[in-house]
C-alpha cells in the first residue's frame, strides 16, 4: 500500500482536471460514506480516531497529522479533517490554498472509509462567495484570485467541483463512546433559532442560508455551559471536539464538556482517541499531541 505521505507529494497540483476530478471523488465519497447517518458520521466502538483543528493551509501540519493518524496501517485508524483552505500565506495577495485541500482528498480517496471532512465557516463561506476579511483583505477573493491563477480558463472547472465538495460535507462525527467532533456549535445568542435536529436529517438550502442551522452551527463561537449542556442533551453528547476558535497553545477548555483544537501554528495539537475507551473532557487534555513534535 503507498504510504500517504507519498500520495500527497506525487500529486499533480498543476492540472486542473486532476484537481477536479479529486473534488468530486471526494464528495461522492462524502455522500455514500457507509458510516453516515443523515450529516453525522458514526464511528464504531473500536480503532483509533485522530481529530484535529483547524487546518488552514499549513500542509506541514497536514503531513505530520497524515503521518500520526497512520492509516495505511490499520483499516481502524480513522482522520477528522476540517478548515483546509484560506491560510494566512499570500502569494502576491492570492491564496493557493486549494492544493492543501487537494492533497487532503488525495489522502480520502486513497482511504475512503477511514477520513472524513466537516463543513467549516470558510469553506461554506467560499462556497456562497460570502467575504471574510482578514489583514485587510477577503479570503474569498484570494482564494478565486488563486484559482484564476494556477488554472486560467480551467479555474471553472476547480470552481464547480470545489462547491460540490462543500455540499457533500456532514456537520459532525460521533463516536460510540460519546465524543462528537464537529467545526463548532451555535453561540449563546443564536441557540433560539438554531434548529437541533438538524443532525438527524439531510441538509437543505436553508441551512446554508445566514440564519440556517448549518451556517449557525459552523460560526459559533462563545459557547457557554448553559448551551454546551443543552446541545449534550440533545445529542446524547458527553464531550465536544471543536476548532474554530483561537487556542494559541493548541487546546483551549471551555465549558466544562467542550475541548478546543487548534491545528495551524507552530503550537497546533491534534489528538488520538482510543475509540473502545471512554473520556472526561479533562482526560482527553492530557492526550493532546503537538503537531511539530511529529517526525516526517
Amino acid at each position: 500500500m503507498t504510504k500517504p505521505t507519498l500520495i500527497m507529494e506525487e500529486l499533480d497540483l498543476d492540472d486542473a482536471s486532476v484537481i477536479a476530478d479529486l473534488l468530486h471523488r471526494t464528495a461522492e465519497l462524502n455522500r455514500s460514506d457507509p458510516r453516515r447517518k443523515a450529516c453525522v458520521v458514526n464511528l464504531p466502538d473500536q480503532g483509533q480516531l485522530l481529530a484535529t483543528g483547524d487546518v488552514h493551509d499549513n500542509t506541514p501540519a497536514l503531513q505530520r497529522i497524515v503521518k500520526q493518524a497512520k492509516l495505511d496501517q490499520s483499516p481502524d485508524h480513522h482522520l477528522v479533517l476540517h478548515e483546509l483552505i484560506h491560510g494566512p500565506t499570500r502569494l502576491n495577495g492570492m491564496d493557493l490554498s486549494i492544493r492543501t485541500l487537494a492533497r487532503a482528498c488525495a489522502i480520502k480517496c486513497a482511504f475512503p472509509e477511514q477520513v472524513c471532512f466537516l463543513l467549516s465557516n470558510h469553506e461554506l463561506a467560499q462556497r456562497r462567495q460570502e467575504h471574510v476579511f482578514k489583514d485587510g483583505g477577503s479570503d474569498i477573493d484570494a482564494f478565486n484570485h488563486g484559482l484564476d491563477h494556477l488554472y486560467d480558463d480551467a479555474a471553472s472547472q476547480v470552481h464547480e467541483a470545489f462547491d460540490d465538495y462543500v455540499d457533500s460535507l456532514p456537520l459532525a462525527v460521533r463516536c460510540a463512546n460519546g465524543i462528537m467532533v464537529a467545526h463548532s456549535l451555535p453561540s449563546p445568542r443564536k441557540i433560539e433559532i438554531f434548529d437541533k435536529s438538524v443532525l438527524k436529517r439531510q441538509l437543505k438550502d436553508e441551512d446554508y442560508e445566514s440564519k440556517g442551522s448549518a451556517t449557525l452551527m459552523v460560526w459559533g463561537r462563545h459557547q457557554n455551559q448553559k448551551i454546551a449542556q443543552e446541545l449534550a442533551d440533545a445529542w446524547t453528547v458527553d464531550t465536544f471536539i471543536l476548532g474554530h476558535q483561537q487556542a494559541e497553545m493548541g487546546w483551549e477548555e471551555k465549558a466544562h464538556n467542550i475541548l478546543i483544537l487548534a491545528s495551524d501554528h507552530g503550537h497546533g495539537m491534534c489528538l488520538p482517541i482510543d475509540l473502545s475507551q471512554t473520556y472526561t473532557r479533562d482526560d482527553l487534555i492530557e492526550h493532546v499531541v503537538p503537531i511539530n513534535g511529529i517526525r516526517l
